[in-house]
This record gives structure tokens, sequence and C-alpha cells, in this order.
């Protein structure tokens, strides 16, 4: 089960139980840092500081300034980061964006892919902390 947060300038799906959350930036949208800072903010009202997966699905087309993942880079418990867009422009774009973001950061062509990538990365950060 999940809750949709709509933005102005984009749509959250929070998975509560699973701490994904998927986010829809709206056509024509430049995401700056100050953007990226809200969707942060109220990720983190709904689901706390647990550690979380975040994926974006990029169906529509919008432009990024690279450095906001400078940013995203140091919220610890952003454990991956994942895109979901099956049009080569927007993944050599992505290719790129990468190079920005330093933690684990994977492309997807399916939201299932990306879902099933995201389950294991937080049940094997789950692993990793009760063995620590």
């Amino acid at each position: 089960m999940s809750t949709t947060i709509k933005l102005n300038f984009c749509s959250l799906e929070i998975f509560k139980k699973n701490k994904i959350v998927i986010g829809t930036v709206n056509e024509g949208v430049h995401l700056t840092p100050e953007l990226s800072e809200t969707i942060v903010l109220t990720v983190f009202k709904h689901l706390g500081d647990y550690p979380m997966v975040y994926i974006t699905n990029r169906v529509n087309s919008y432009s990024i300034d690279p450095t906001l993942y400078t940013n995203i880079s140091k919220i610890k418990n952003i454990i991956g980061f994942g895109v979901v867009c099956n049009k080569t422009r927007k993944t050599e774009i992505s290719e790129i964006e990468k190079l920005f973001y330093k933690n684990k950061f994977k492309l997807f062509e399916t939201m299932d892919n990306a879902m099933f990538w995201a389950i294991k990365t937080l049940e094997h950060n789950a692993i990793r902390a009760q063995i620590s």
C-alpha cells in the first residue's frame, strides 16, 4: 500500500512499509537543488530517517541541475537511487548524472526491475546492519 503526494512540480508515491519512494517529475520542470530539498523534506516527513531507496520514474521530459546529486549523496539514509527510463537519450543523460551521485545508483528499463532492486538493496542493508 502506498501514499501519493502531489507537489506543484512532481508526484511522490511513498511505500511506507518498504521504505521506497517513486518520484515522477512533471513535464518541462527544471529540477534544482531547492526543489530537490522539497522532495527530501516531504519524504522524511512521511518515512522518518530510516534507510530508504528513491526511484525516479522518467516518463516526462525535464531538466536536472546535476549539482543536486552532490547534496543527495550526503543524505545517509538514501541508500539507493534508481532511474527508470526506456529511451536511449534519457539513459545517456542518466549515465552522466551517475558521475555526480556517489552512492548506489542504477538504471532500469522497467519499474518492476527497479522495485525488485530496491527491495533487495534494503534487505541487504538490513542484514549488514544486524551483523555490525
